[in-house]
């Protein structure tokens, strides 16, 4: 699970390693679409500073992203996702690699993912399976290239008991890994380690906020380089958005 730990040890006299401070700013908008069937986009910025500068992590655009997952609930602890569509635009990290420079790289990705959760009485835990289909004008703008990423995250979370207002403390770590046409000829095949803590707050009925720490690790595409980032991660999520609505005029109507 801790590749990027694991890989940086043993290759350490090899890798140049960059150090960044990083900001990611996400809204998540869901709704059901029926009883088995929902729907979720995120929103998504994220900023970075210049370690040669130390500026503020807001101070330089990374990504800007839009993705829509289309999930499905098998059983109460087992939901399956599609990407039917999903858009970046990515900024390397500073310095930017000579081949890329400050392009920013499009992608259009595609994805599958099954997430299954176990419940116990003091916490949960999940454990999350991806594979995904990147499309990205990596070397060439508007030239894009495939290639597949697979991830697995395993996430606990452990709700508060007592409090006016829901909150959980969430950890989870991620480990990513890519193939295909896009990297074949890189010798990077580790992608990104993500670990987070952090806490997630019920503001109100079907908003939530959440607040985070994440420590990331990626492998740039010339398996000499490693960026390591301090991430501020804080994420919005505004659920049911429409059915709410629909559901008090229901309830008025059948009054």
């Amino acid at each position: 699970m801790f590749a990027a730990v694991s890989y940086g040890a043993v290759n350490a006299q090899s890798l140049t390693h960059y150090y960044h401070n990083s900001f990611w700013g996400r809204i998540v908008l869901s709704d059901k679409i029926s009883n088995k069937f929902g729907w979720e986009v995120y929103l998504q910025e994220r900023t970075q500073n210049d370690p040669a500068e130390k500026l503020s992590i807001f101070k330089y655009h990374q990504v800007t992203s839009y993705w829509l997952w289309i999930h499905y609930q098998v059983n109460k602890d087992l939901r399956v996702s599609v990407t039917p569509f999903c858009y970046f635009n990515t900024i390397a990290y500073f310095p930017q690699p000579a081949e890329i420079g400050n392009r920013g790289v499009n992608e259009y990705r595609w994805a599958v993912q099954l997430e299954h959760t176990q419940r116990f009485k003091p916490f949960q835990f999940a454990n999350r399976y991806s594979i995904e289909l990147r499309y990205r004008d990596i070397t060439q703008p508007d030239d894009f290239v495939p290639n597949y990423r697979i991830r697995y995250r395993a996430k606990l979370e452990k709700p508060l008991k007592g409090l006016k207002h829901p909150v959980s403390l969430i950890l989870f770590d991620e480990v990513m890994f890519e193939f295909g046409k896009a990297v074949e000829s890189s010798p990077a095949i580790f992608n990104q380690n993500r670990v987070y803590a952090g806490v997630s707050y019920e503001a109100m009925k079907n908003v939530k906020f959440s607040l985070g720490y994440m420590y990331l690790t990626q492998e740039r595409l010339t398996g000499t380089a490693i960026d390591t980032s301090n991430v501020l991660w804080a994420t919005a999520t505004f659920e049911n958005i429409f059915s709410q609505f629909f559901r008090k005029n229901a309830s008025k109507a059948g009054e």
